[in-house]
């Protein structure tokens, strides 16, 4: 035993650490990476956090809560939730559930890398051992370059997701119970269907393996398969297999659910009526009828009367669009593969998973991680890394960059749309040659010509879109900004001598720099004296310092400190004009001499000249002049 265990060991050593690298790096990444970055939250955590939420409230999913999953995936998660809520808060309550819920899904993860290093095995690559060479007369070993393993394993966009979606889970239960259904074991094909059954009790997607499993298992589907083979029982083309998985698929779908729901069937197939609720997003279908928001449920969990009375939506010929997605799957499914090469039942459970995302109402980012892991086992060369690099690029740009930075540029989620749409349909073609032998030559040809023109076109697009994607974002955030109508005033006001803007408060740097820079220039005050002298103190000798006796606009925000009272109740600093939008105040300020630099008597009483600006002095031009009075 010991000694298999160390041949074995030595035989994926290479795997090994690989493996141990992905782990740790995605463990540390659950403790201390947030996806989204600097730009915003972005993660189905906070929602199964909310979701948990319900429970000490009274409720109880699939009793008088809707869920749009199945049933194992709040099997799993919600117990989680409540063994997180045991541990003392931290600052930030999330914490817990996220951490616990991470390394959970860290196992299906792990599973998963597992799982594509033996299909890969199964595919005839190498195993990760050994591979010795000599370098400067010593011998070293290194792992095999561009694996499939390798190739997952410093993919972005897995380890995103696990950071903030369950997709781990189900993708773990379809690539388990395709490597069972590949396995030469006797019987393992019936394990295959039961886990196939628990991927789809966590996802609908894994019950894609039950047509692939009925070709897998020796069915022919020919009407001399039907005469000769279909009903005989020691024939290889026999339908026996097939139905037994078939019927197991189903047996553990049907009981496990009805376990997992409690025996409450009247909200156990809620998540296929949210669907119904939900307009398309994301997708062509979505463009179709003019939607441009992601794919938000418009009703709340504990709204029960809604499943039943769905919202109006925009609706499209659906009957006639399954009819025809059914019709083209059929005759891909029909053609003449050779469904015993290992090969044959991988590829179709990728076309087969991207055929349904075609076809879906809509498109979540995360799914990616479906068509990522089938394309570092079918596609592990410079075309999938291409076209890994080109859908991870297009995911970012439309989450979260259209969604949270740029949402009233709908030009953008389009053109992502359609390019990912196009990638997606070449990506089948692609693998269409690879099983289909008379014209296996000519559609991949075609395909790795496409897809390079649909990557050219995504970076000159991105290329080209990003002036304006520029102008729009500083557009959006000056209209968001709280205090636009200074910029507005202070842009109208910008006329010679008044061209400094002076503050203590960062902020305010921070926040007029990018409107004001080119007519202003914008100086901060700092209070901090390394010999502990008073703030304020300081504030007053530095902001005297610097505008001297020039006119200058003071901008603080009211909700923030500002420690220049002092500098203000001097007698001979004086705020000529004051303008106060919500929060934010601006001031048009002057320090004079203490003494007038001419005083005059008048029927009405003396005036003082108080100051004197003059502008630069050009040969044949008018010489700017500003003078200040005042009267007594």
């Amino acid at each position: 035993m010991v000694t298999h265990l160390r041949l074995s060991l030595q035989r994926h050593t290479a795997f090994c650490a690989i493996l141990v690298l992905a782990v740790s790096f995605r463990l540390l990444a659950l403790l201390l990476f947030r996806p989204g970055g600097f730009i915003a939250d972005a993660s189905d955590y906070d929602f199964y956090y909310v979701w948990g939420q319900q429970i000490p409230q009274g409720y109880e999913t699939f009793v008088n809560l809707w869920t749009a999953y199945p049933p194992l995936f709040p099997a799993v998660m919600l117990p989680i939730f409540e063994w997180s809520s045991r541990i003392p808060p931290w600052s930030d309550p999330r914490l817990f559930f996220h951490l616990l819920f991470g390394l959970v899904l860290l196992l299906f993860e792990s599973g998963n890398l597992i799982l594509i290093y033996r299909l890969a095995r199964k595919l005839g690559y190498p195993a990760l051992g050994r591979s010795s060479f000599t370098v400067d007369g010593s011998q070293l070993t290194v792992p095999t370059l561009l694996h499939p393993a390798i190739f997952y394993a410093f993919l972005f966009t897995p380890v995103y997701t696990l950071l903030g979606w369950f997709e781990a889970m189900p993708l773990f239960f379809m690539l388990w119970g395709l490597d069972l259904l590949l396995s030469q074991k006797r019987g393992r094909w019936l394990l295959s269907a039961v886990v196939a059954a628990l991927g789809f009790l966590t996802k609908l997607t894994p019950a894609l393996l039950v047509p692939i499993a009925i070709r897998w298992l020796g069915s022919k589907l020919s009407w001399s398969a039907l005469r000769a083979e279909w009903f005989k029982r020691h024939a290889s083309g026999n339908l026996l297999r097939p139905t037994l998985y078939t019927l197991l698929f189903l047996g553990v779908v049907i009981g496990g659910g009805y376990w997992l729901v409690g025996g409450h069937t009247a909200l156990a197939l809620s998540s296929f009526q949210v669907n119904a609720l939900r307009p398309p997003w994301e997708s062509v279908w979505a463009l179709l009828v003019g939607n441009y928001d992601w794919g938000r449920v418009p009703v709340d969990m504990r709204n029960l009367p809604a499943l039943q009375n769905p919202p109006a939506t925009a609706q499209l010929p659906w009957n006639w669009i399954t009819f025809a997605f059914v019709l083209l799957y059929l005759w891909l499914y029909t053609r003449r593969y050779d469904w015993n090469s290992p090969r044959t039942p991988v590829v179709f459970a990728a076309i087969s998973v991207i055929w349904l995302f075609l076809y879906s109402k809509g498109w979540s980012p995360q799914f990616l991680v479906w068509i990522l892991a089938f394309v570092v086992l079918l596609l592990p060369n410079w075309h999938g890394v291409a076209l890994s690099i080109g859908l991870s690029l297009l995911n970012v740009i439309e989450s979260p960059i259209f969604f949270t930075m740029l949402g009233n540029e709908p030009w953008i989620l389009a053109g992502v749309i359609l390019l990912r749409t196009a990638l997606l349909v070449i990506l089948v073609v692609e693998l269409c040659g690879q099983i289909w032998p008379s014209h296996g030559l000519v559609l991949r040809r075609v395909a790795a010509t496409a897809t390079g023109i649909v990557l050219l076109l995504t970076i000159t697009g991105i290329i080209a879109g990003l002036p304006r994607a520029a102008r729009a974002y500083a557009e959006q955030r000056l209209a968001d900004y709280r205090c636009v109508a200074v910029v507005d005033y202070l842009r109208q006001e910008r006329a010679w001598p008044n061209h400094r803007i002076v503050s203590d408060q960062i902020a305010i740097w921070r926040d007029l720099y990018p409107w004001l820079r080119e007519d202003y220039t914008i100086r901060i005050i700092d209070g901090y004296d390394p010999h502990d002298r008073p703030w304020e103190e300081m504030i007053r000798e530095r902001l005297a310092a610097y505008v001297g006796n020039q006119e200058f606009w003071w901008v603080t925000y009211l909700d923030q400190p500002s420690h220049a009272d002092s500098y203000f109740a001097q007698p001979n600093v004086h705020v000529l004009e004051e303008q106060q939008w919500g929060q934010c105040l601006v001031r048009r300020v002057m320090q004079t001499a203490e003494e007038p630099l001419v005083r005059f008597q008048t029927l009405g009483g003396p005036i003082q000249l108080k100051g004197i600006i003059l502008g630069n002095a050009e040969v044949g031009a008018e010489m700017p002049l500003v003078l200040y009075w005042q009267s007594e």
